[in-house]
């Protein structure tokens, strides 16, 4: 069995863009913990908006919410 690591990737960007600070008061991890997760690939990455500003669709976040939810009761991984 494995776990689906990047259940946003089939998501459509959609919902509001949330920024950085957003995101951690949302998820309840730290901005450094969110970075490293997002270099390993476990993490939605943000979409660069200009040379200062990102943000990450919401249903992108949603998306890993749910998987990390159905992980936690035990229906997150496929055969």
């Amino acid at each position: 069995m494995q776990q689906d690591t990047t259940p946003w990737q089939n998501v459509q960007p959609t919902g509001r863009l949330l920024r950085p600070a957003e995101v951690v008061e949302k998820i309840g991890l730290s901005r450094s913990q969110i970075y490293q997760m997002i270099s390993e690939g476990r993490f939605p990455p943000f979409i660069k908006l200009s040379d200062r500003a990102s943000a990450m669709p919401e249903s992108w976040l949603s998306a890993f919410v749910e998987s990390c939810a159905k992980v936690s009761i035990g229906q997150g991984y496929k055969q």
